[in-house]
């Protein structure tokens, strides 16, 4: 089993340094509430977003084998003012595990001019991604995934573009601890007619702990790094993050994100969580100062699980 895990991983590197792939950056944009409240990370944690973030983690809890979510992004509302509806889903058999998902990025309206400055329509600018996901549980507590993704671009008029990429991990899980490690959006650059660019590929990695104080209260601790790979876009970023649940009922979340500035910003967040009956719903909210881009965006979602 070692020696499998080990072959894995020199498979991820291999298959990294293939790929040169910044365009569409929301495809790295928050999908998943809770891991959002919790400084953006959890990279490790069970998610119905699974195939937008670690087909891998599927496995990493039994209990639930199924889960089918929907979430909308408010995104830097006093800056780009991004709209996206994502939704995701997985279900888990014995050794296997399909995901799917797709997020839908709406942008602020641009009005189009002629030639001489004269305002000749109104043009509302949008973005898209499909992605399946398989993943294999090599071994009791070795877990790889991968996901193939699609999407498109449309800037208006000729400026669109459409391109390829896939996503690759590995989870360790021991009891309560969890480890991953993957590379994400590696693929095809998005050609726009004037000139390629490069897609926002990331090396992944994040851990996972999780203790019970008593049977109905108890503590999840999460924490991420990432680096951008993208040649006029590299950088750092990562998140660490709590989560409180009290007897499966409620969740109370928090957390920073550091971004470096080539890639993002950085900021603190806060969250809840109500669960009942195999329904969840989650909120998170961005904590920033009013100069940071970041301030106000906020994430709810609805989810079902069995």
């Amino acid at each position: 089993m070692r020696k499998r895990f080990f072959i894995s991983i020199l498979f991820l590197t291999i298959i990294v340094k293939l790929s040169s792939g910044q365009a569409v950056p929301f495809l790295n944009y928050m999908s998943d509430t809770r891991t959002a409240a919790m400084g953006n990370a959890g990279y490790v944690l069970q998610s119905a977003f699974a195939a937008q973030r670690n087909t891998a983690a599927v496995f990493q809890d039994t209990l639930r084998p199924t889960e089918i979510a929907v979430s909308y992004l408010l995104w830097q509302p006093q800056d780009a003012n991004n709209k996206l509806v994502n939704i995701g889903g997985y279900t888990r058999f014995k050794n296997f595990s399909i995901a799917a998902g797709a997020h839908f990025n709406n942008m602020p309206a641009v009005e189009k001019t002629s030639d001489n400055g004269n305002i000749t329509g109104i043009f509302t600018p949008s973005e898209y991604a499909l992605e399946l996901g398989l993943g294999y549980k090599i071994s009791a507590k070795v877990a790889a995934g991968a996901t193939v993704r699609y999407f498109g671009s449309d800037l208006g008029g000729t400026k669109k573009a459409s391109a390829v990429a896939a996503d690759v991990s590995l989870l360790y899980s021991k009891e309560s601890l969890s480890v991953g490690l993957g590379f994400s959006n590696l693929g095809t650059k998005t050609d726009y007619g004037n000139s390629k660019y490069s897609l926002p590929t990331r090396t992944n990695t994040g851990a996972a702990y999780s203790y019970s104080i008593t049977k109905k209260h108890s503590l999840t601790g999460v924490m991420d790094a990432a680096y951008q790979l993208s040649p006029d876009n590299t950088g750092f970023a990562g998140g660490i993050g709590a989560e409180y649940a009290y007897d499966n009922l409620l969740c109370l979340r928090t957390g920073y994100h550091f971004e470096d500035e080539k890639i993002g910003a950085s900021y603190g967040t806060a969250g809840c969580g109500v669960h009942f009956s195999g329904i969840s719903i989650d909120f998170a909210y961005i904590i920033a100062p009013s100069d940071n881009v970041m301030n106000q965006t906020m994430l709810v979602s609805l989810k079902w699980a069995r």
